[in-house]
């Protein structure tokens, strides 16, 4: 029997959160934490409203996920100079340090999957997942 994308995109999916798991187990991360910290680039200032976009929740579950992220001094916050009500946050050396964890472990991930395929099959391959991903 032919398999249908959608079952294609879930055997990936499952296969992905059975690594995310390891990676935050690994790293002693809650499953917001893991993915707050990969909503904010290194270098980046990002007002509260924008992470919480970012992690797809509405404001009040972003700032919960924030505020444990603040709480665990992954992340500093800022009052904004031309508006106080606003919340600016950045990555703390400790967010930076355990972002940098992050990326390592999932370069790792990505090399596993690329070892056995040529340069060009890699090319189709995200090619293909970014073309999926416009049209989710």
């Amino acid at each position: 029997m032919k398999k249908h994308i959608f079952e294609f995109i879930l055997a990936i999916k499952n296969r992905c959160l059975e690594t995310e798991e390891m990676i935050q187990k690994e790293l002693g991360l809650s499953h917001a934490e893991f993915n707050g910290l990969l909503c904010i680039q290194p270098k980046e200032e990002l007002s509260a409203s924008d992470f919480a976009k970012r992690m797809g929740l509405s404001p009040s579950r972003g700032s919960r996920v924030l505020w444990k992220l603040v709480s665990q001094k992954f992340v500093t916050t800022n009052t904004n100079d031309e508006d106080r009500r606003i919340i600016d946050l950045t990555l703390s050396k400790k967010g930076k340090e355990m972002r940098r964890k992050i990326a390592q472990r999932m370069k790792r991930c990505e090399e596993k999957i690329v070892s056995n395929i040529s340069i060009t099959e890699k090319r189709q391959i995200k090619k293909s997942l970014s073309r999926l991903e416009e049209l989710l």
